[in-house]
């Protein structure tokens, strides 16, 4: 008897292991596109990240350990404010996540609610970008 539920535990195991392996567990905020590409979506990592009408997230773009393109998501910010903000998100383009992290970056005078809230998701995704 004990040797039948040493066996019946250990196939259960085995079809849970590879279940997972099948199915691993999707995170939004990280993905590997086909061509290397690493996409970061800070939409769930920074809800608590807000501009001046609400969360400002951002998409990073990252091939070979370096930041190719960053664009803002939609979001409730007023157009003008985000377009002038969103000037300041050329200066992470080709850096590596890490370099990004050490980057200085002021806000955008006139859209500075929108600015830090921009710096700050770019901050957290560049962090979600490391962890791998």
């Amino acid at each position: 008897m004990k040797k039948i539920l040493f066996i019946l535990f250990a196939v259960t195991l085995l079809s849970c292991g590879a279940a997972s392996a099948q199915n691993p567990v999707k995170d939004p905020s990280r993905i590997v596109q086909g061509n290397g590409t690493v996409v970061i979506n800070t939409t769930t990592l920074c809800g608590d990240i807000e501009g001046y009408m609400g969360p400002t997230p951002v998409e990073i773009r990252i091939r070979k350990d370096t930041i190719i393109d960053v664009i803002t998501l939609p979001n409730t910010e007023t157009p003008a404010y985000l377009r002038e903000a969103s000037k300041l998100l050329k200066k992470w383009i080709g850096l590596t996540p890490t370099q990004g992290l050490k980057l200085e970056v002021d806000a955008v005078s006139g859209a500075t609610f929108t600015s830090e809230a921009l710096i700050g998701n770019m901050r957290a995704g560049l962090k979600r970008a490391i962890e791998r």
